[in-house]
């Protein structure tokens, strides 16, 4: 009943200052987005009240890359502060291991790591689909000449072959943002360039809002609307150009599957799915890097150095799941290897090192 009451005090006094954290942070996130926001003058003719809207669509995703930091530094807050007033000492004093100390803070980063996996992010990719539709919508009433960061898209149909690309897909591959589209002759050559804010697939063609279309030794046009026969199907479009951030871990399955069934490279969808798994391990793991360093700090007098070396291995092991992610997302490394290797190195490596500093 005691160790029951020890480690729920312990629990929510985690819980606590990860919220605490959390909300800080959101709010420091808030407000410098907000200000590039308004430095960059997308929303320009948005209202201030849209513009703190638009910027609240786009701070969760940002959050997501942060929640490790969070952990890490609400634990490392935590045990210090328990540190500092001898409670850590006095409960080890009475019998009580370092492990069973870190129970329910380990309990808790897994707990975290469930919630920030399978409900926060929904949420948050389709916060982020709404904003980057917002933003990209912004940017094509104001400039039509943005270079593309997508694949391009080959299709013929009804006799017109073009190619097109877009910066951003949405609705299941039936929206495009940023379109730029090339018509090309019987002979392959360029005859028409076509350039719109937005596209909206429908029955055999996709329908331009307002391009400007361009061709060689004419003045460009401005139309209403333009209608571009196309073959393609919405799950081809959104394989190939969806950002899998923008796509909840609910679906990245059944996208996982259909870019299989299509013959497409879906690691970079099977990337993401893995390392939100992953993310409830990575949690632990940055709980047990910050027991290395936060632990012992009042027992042997080590200075802030100390605390320095912990958020150190927290950045490492940070950029380390990075560059795991851009090569599983490549091809290079499997992705169920690249998302789980740095965790369990990083987990083992924590439990050497308590295990170290308390059993010699």
């Amino acid at each position: 009943m005691k160790r029951w009451t020890l480690n729920r005090y312990f629990f929510k006094l985690y819980i606590v200052n990860f919220v605490s954290t959390l909300l800080a942070i959101f709010v420091l996130i808030f407000l410098i987005d907000l200000i590039e926001m308004s430095r960059r003058g997308i929303l320009e003719d948005a209202s201030f009240t849209a513009l703190l809207a638009f910027s609240a669509l786009r701070v969760p995703a940002f959050m997501e890359q942060a929640f490790p930091f969070i952990v890490l530094f609400s634990s490392i807050f935590t045990l210090l502060s328990l540190n500092r007033r001898l409670e850590l000492v006095v409960a080890q004093a009475a019998g009580v291991s370092i492990w069973q100390l870190l129970v329910p803070f380990l309990f808790g980063s897994f707990i975290l790591g469930l919630v920030a996996t399978f409900a926060y992010n929904p949420l948050s990719a389709a916060a982020k689909g709404v904003a980057a539709q917002i933003e990209s919508d912004a940017r094509g009433l104001t400039s039509s000449n943005q270079p593309l960061q997508t694949p391009w898209l080959r299709q013929k149909a009804d006799g017109v072959s073009s190619i097109i690309g877009a910066q951003m897909v949405s609705d299941g591959g039936r929206i495009l943002s940023q379109v730029t589209a090339f018509i090309l002759d019987d002979d392959g050559e360029v005859s028409e360039r076509l350039d719109a804010p937005r596209a909206e697939l429908t029955d055999g063609a996709w329908v331009l809002n307002r391009p400007r279309v361009t061709r060689i030794g004419y003045t460009p046009r401005d139309v209403v609307e333009y209608r571009l026969p196309t073959g393609l199907r919405p799950e081809y479009i959104e394989q190939r150009l969806a950002d899998p951030e923008t796509i909840s871990i609910w679906d990245l399955s059944s996208k996982i599957q259909i870019a299989a069934s299509l013959g497409f490279n879906s690691m970079a969808f099977s990337m993401q799915y893995h390392t939100l798994l992953a993310r409830p391990a990575l949690f632990i793991a940055m709980t047990l890097l910050a027991a290395t360093v936060a632990t012992r700090f009042s027992r042997t007098g080590q200075s802030s150095r100390t605390i320095a070396g912990g958020i150190i291995a927290g950045f490492v092991l940070y950029v380390v799941t990075f560059l795991a992610k851009a090569l599983g997302s490549n091809d290079i490394v499997p992705p169920v290897v690249a998302a789980w290797f740095p965790v369990i190195a990083a987990g083992l490596f924590g439990v050497t090192i308590l295990l170290h500093q308390e059993d010699g």
